[in-house]
């Protein structure tokens, strides 16, 4: 999520003027330590499957917003993540926590982020105590509405299942836990015609490697970005059992170094009515089915294949959602002419063999447009910030 739309949703949480499942406020940052790590755990442990905030600077019960420029307790974001280091969490895996700074009606505003996963439940193995108060080991604490599970206390059955399930993907679609299990590719075994999942063989990934439609398919424009233009088409599904799932349409890039996802197209327009401003070009987002499956089939190890990735997102944009995406455009816009300047000196070192030079020229200008877009693109990241 981007820094100002983080801000945007605190302050529909301060106005709101409540406490709930994912947001907690306090007027200053703990200053017992044990009471920092239940506050932390439940939050990683809540109910509603998202990101949680602690939100440091504004009064609980008033919801006025003080600020925490003074406060003595204060801690930086590696200050949480080294406090978090050496606490005895189960299998040594922890909670992911974030500290972002907002100025809030001119006071600073602290909010500790903690991460969704599916590593829940979080917990811990050893005591931790600090004056008097103690994070019990083997304990699960979690979240429900405004209440946090009192520290000498485990959770309700009902709420530690959940998180169980959880971990073990059983609250999601099948569709979903095909994605994520994509992540772990060690799972995954490559069979005929494509991929088994070794956990659960029920889900499967086929490639169809014999299709004279595809082949007919004229590549892409960033096929042209690479050392070796020449590129096939083939048809990608995910099934469980025999019910197909997903499909998406495989590009097989640089003379089989690279297979990809087709990126997307989207269009960036300067005028309703002016067809010549028209600028197509082609994106992921990183949360899409379609990066999930560049992500699983690229080698890092290879490294042509890394080499050829990384010619091949110079033109191909790379957003981290749909929102990020529009945001974006709504920025491009917004310096017009500074684009169109760059597109217009942007270097042509492409080398296009193609039959005609219209042909050329086209293939061309959607280079330019990518590579001077993902140019704009970290600029716009740098003005705007991210989590």
């Amino acid at each position: 999520m981007m820094k100002f739309e983080l801000r945007k949703e605190i302050l529909m949480l301060i106005d709101s003027k409540r406490e709930d499942d994912y947001w907690d406020f306090k007027v200053k940052y703990h200053s017992n330590s044990a009471n920092l790590l239940h506050d932390i755990i439940c939050m990683a442990n809540n109910r509603v499957d998202r990101d949680a905030y602690i939100i440091f600077g504004v009064v609980d019960g008033t919801y006025e917003v003080v600020g925490v420029k003074d406060d003595e307790n204060r801690r930086t974001q590696q200050h949480m993540i080294d406090f978090l280091k050496d606490k005895k969490f189960v299998s040594g895996i922890r909670p992911r926590v974030e500290v972002r700074n907002f100025i809030i009606s001119g006071l600073e505003v602290d909010v500790l982020v903690i991460k969704n996963s599916t590593d829940t439940p979080y917990y811990l193995t050893e005591d931790y105590k600090d004056q008097g108060r103690i994070v019990r080991a083997n304990h699960i604490y979690t979240r429900v509405g405004d209440t946090n599970t009192d520290i000498n206390r485990s959770a309700d059955i009902n709420n530690v299942e959940y998180l169980w399930k959880k971990r073990f993907l059983l609250t999601r679609s099948p569709l979903e836990q095909v994605l994520k299990r994509l992540e772990n590719k060690s799972e995954w075994k490559n069979g005929e015609g494509g991929y088994y999942n070794c956990i659960k063989p029920e889900f499967t990934i086929t490639i169809n490697n014999e299709d004279d439609e595809y082949d007919r398919r004229i590549p892409e424009f960033y096929s042209y970005a690479l050392i070796n233009s020449s590129t096939m088409y083939r048809e990608l599904r995910i099934k469980y059992f025999n019910t197909q799932l997903f499909n998406d349409l495989i590009v097989i890039l640089d003379g089989g170094r690279y297979s990809t996802p087709a990126p997307k197209w989207a269009f960036l327009n300067f005028g309703e009515h002016k067809v010549h401003a028209d600028y197509p070009f082609k994106y992921f987002t990183m949360d899409s089915a379609s990066y999930k499956l560049n992500e699983f089939l690229y080698n890092e190890e290879d490294q042509e294949e890394a080499h050829v990735r990384r010619r091949f997102f110079e033109v191909v944009l790379l957003f981290n959602d749909e929102l990020e995406k529009e945001t974006f455009l709504e920025y491009v816009h917004h310096y017009e002419d500074d684009f169109i300047n760059k597109l217009n000196t942007c270097d042509d070192y492409f080398s296009v063999d193609v039959d005609t030079d219209h042909h050329r020229d086209h293939i061309v200008e959607r280079l330019k447009t990518g590579k001077v877009l993902n140019q704009m693109l970290l600029d716009f990241r740098f003005r705007w910030g991210y989590l």
